[in-house]
């Protein structure tokens, strides 16, 4: 399997120059490209002059982890039959494509690898791969902040891979492309994994985790410091991001029979998230306003997803 890998940049200080000497240092060849997405800090110049087996777009806006991503992609062509999107806080070790490109090779429906990932130190979990929580569909990463010692040691199927380090065959994100693009770019951040995740399942493909694929990730990178709830540190448009992403998630993906019958639980759940991130936050409601949008975009690409696994079942 040829594998290729793209990161993506914004600010990311001395992080970015550790990812990628962590994929050029990768046992299995690996073409590298780095998106930077207006970076004002040192990373810029890190991704201006890459090492040799890393080339560079550098954008002169902030298109966000989505559109990076998009872009990125597009770089690397049609070389490549494995993919993977990296943020620059994520380091994984020499065998981690090896170890994905094992996990897809176990069977033709493995469209993605969700790794082990870990916080700095090695003693707690960060990822084991994405789920819903069950009542107010809330994403989740397995094992996070959990001991690593014996905790989710096996490989299994999960529904999404964390954006962090996540790993997909070519041909399975070209096969859930939404108006010719693998990850919204009206996301900006957050939320973009689960949603391609959840398409793929969609469509047929599984994501599995693959606990010998390790990888260390230093989470948080755009909150303030401090404890609690991460959405509550964010900057406002971030903040709004994660509200208005996570409902286009739900709209695009979610059955209706999974759907409608939490939609009142739904609703009040979120609404008293938006009450509180706004008397934190005033802000972040000006934000959301201007993203509505994208929900009615979510339901319009709702419809042209669910005919096109009616055709392909015909």
């Amino acid at each position: 399997m040829r594998c290729a890998a793209g990161g993506v940049n914004f600010n990311s200080g001395t992080d970015l120059a550790v990812c990628l000497e962590a994929l050029r240092a990768q046992r299995r060849p690996v073409r590298v490209v780095v998106v930077d997405c207006a970076s004002s800090d040192a990373s810029r110049a890190v991704a201006a002059c890459p090492q040799a087996g890393v080339t560079s777009r550098l954008l002169e806006s902030n298109a966000g982890f989505s559109g990076g991503c998009n872009v990125g992609l597009e770089a690397l062509g049609d070389d490549a039959d494995v993919v993977g999107f990296f943020n620059p806080d994520c380091f994984p070790e020499p065998e981690f494509f090896d170890r994905c490109c094992a996990a897809l090779e176990r069977s033709d429906r493995n469209g993605g690898v969700a790794g082990r990932l870990m916080r700095p130190g090695g003693a707690l979990l960060d990822s084991c791969g994405q789920s819903l929580t069950p009542l107010l569909l809330r994403v989740r990463d397995r094992g996070y902040g959990q001991p690593e010692k014996g905790a989710f040691c096996e490989p299994e199927k999960v529904l999404a891979a964390c954006g962090a380090a996540m790993v997909f065959r070519r041909v399975a994100l070209c096969d859930v492309a939404v108006d010719g693009r693998t990850f919204p770019d009206e996301f900006f951040a957050f939320w973009e994994d689960l949603d391609v995740g959840w398409r793929l399942r969609n469509a047929g493909w599984d994501i599995v985790y693959e606990p010998t694929a390790r990888a260390v990730h230093r989470r948080g990178g755009t909150a303030a410091p401090g404890t609690g709830r991460l959405i509550f540190r964010r900057p406002p448009p971030l903040a709004a991001c994660i509200l208005l992403n996570r409902w286009a998630t739900l709209l695009r993906n979610c059955h209706s029979l999974d759907l409608v019958p939490r939609l009142p639980l739904l609703l009040l759940a979120d609404l008293a998230l938006t009450a509180a991130v706004a008397c934190r936050r005033p802000q972040v409601l000006a934000f959301l306003r201007r993203g509505i949008w994208r929900a009615r975009l979510a339901a319009r690409q709702r419809r042209h997803l669910q005919q096109r696994r009616l055709e392909g079942r015909q």
